[in-house]
């Protein structure tokens, strides 16, 4: 009887001490399935792809005039954002975005929100009146947006460390919100499988952005204001 429940007991005591060492780093072999990143996607709505590399590495300036490239942010988990002020749908969502950019402040993270064609000071006076602090560059000529496939808005793409693409989300989400703090938290600990897709697969999982936000807000195709 001992000899039959102690292989039993062993094997709990080190599935044990295994979520322990794992729940300190939340490091996962590069080479190993991930189900925790596709759960943590799913409960937040957002669609996961197969390491996808970002359509352009474009440069664009802040509100200040400040340059910046998308590449520069290797090495973090970036939250890639596409809005403008009248949409009411990012006009929600900005306010978590903000306190999901503060919790994570100082870590291996990056919020830029890429506004598409408004003026310097209309967007100015916008972060100045929701009180925003992230990273906000202007998509002037609506360029980078059209590259992106963006077709509706507000949009949210997830870059692993690695700077491809790993999610995308439409429409607004509360991401300040426990789940989301958790993918996140999830995404700049964990180990990062550094892979390539062919340019078949990379250009069918961009051009799948033409949809409609969920609340069907903010669709190109009737404002004036931004045109693909």
């Amino acid at each position: 009887m001992i000899w039959t429940v102690l292989p039993v007991c062993l094997f709990l005591i080190s599935s044990v001490v295994m979520s322990f060492s794992l729940k300190a780093d939340q490091v996962i072999p590069a080479n190993t399935a991930d189900p925790k990143t596709e759960r943590l996607f799913s409960e937040m709505g957002i669609i996961e792809v197969p390491h996808i590399t970002p359509p352009v590495d474009f440069s664009l300036l802040d509100i200040n005039g400040q340059q910046f490239t998308l590449s520069d942010f290797k090495g973090k988990i970036v939250f890639l954002n596409f809005w403008t002020t009248w949409c009411p749908e990012c006009r929600i969502e900005m306010p978590s975005m903000e306190k999901l950019h503060r919790r994570l402040n100082g870590r291996d993270f990056a919020m830029i929100a890429v506004n598409l064609q408004e003026p310097a000071l209309k967007v100015k006076n916008f972060l100045k009146e929701y009180q925003l602090t992230f990273t906000v560059l202007l998509d002037a000529t609506g360029k980078i947006g059209r590259q992106f496939g963006i077709r509706a808005i507000p949009a949210t793409y997830i870059l692993d460390k690695n700077g491809g693409i790993i999610g995308k989300a439409f429409g607004s989400r509360h991401w300040d919100r426990k789940k989301s703090i958790a993918l996140f938290e999830h995404l700049i600990n964990r180990v990062v499988q550094n892979t390539k897709t062919n340019k078949h697969e990379q250009k069918k999982s961009i051009s799948s952005n033409s949809v409609k936000s969920d609340t069907g807000i903010g669709n190109s195709a009737d404002d004036p204001a931004y045109t693909a």
